[in-house]
């Protein structure tokens, strides 16, 4: 999915691209590599979102759960 399509404006755009830098900060993984997998969970959950203003810390949870489980990348 294109991230400009991806993102109802471009305020949501920075707040998540904004999640995306401090994970790959924290995990010391490519901006590019969690941005894929970042983009990924988001798409499957804003679908049925009723209150998107927490998406950003619902995704990102999810995002750290998965690399810790390793179910994107081996570490």
């Amino acid at each position: 999915m294109a991230t400009a399509c991806l993102y109802g404006n471009d305020a949501e755009r920075k707040q998540h691209s904004k999640a995306i830098q401090m994970l790959a900060e924290e995990f010391g993984i490519p901006e590019d590599e969690i941005r894929s997998v970042y983009e990924d969970i988001y798409s499957g959950i804003r679908e049925g979102a009723k209150i998107r203003d927490y998406l950003v810390i619902l995704v990102s949870r999810n995002v750290r759960d998965s690399i810790r489980k390793g179910k994107y990348w081996s570490r």
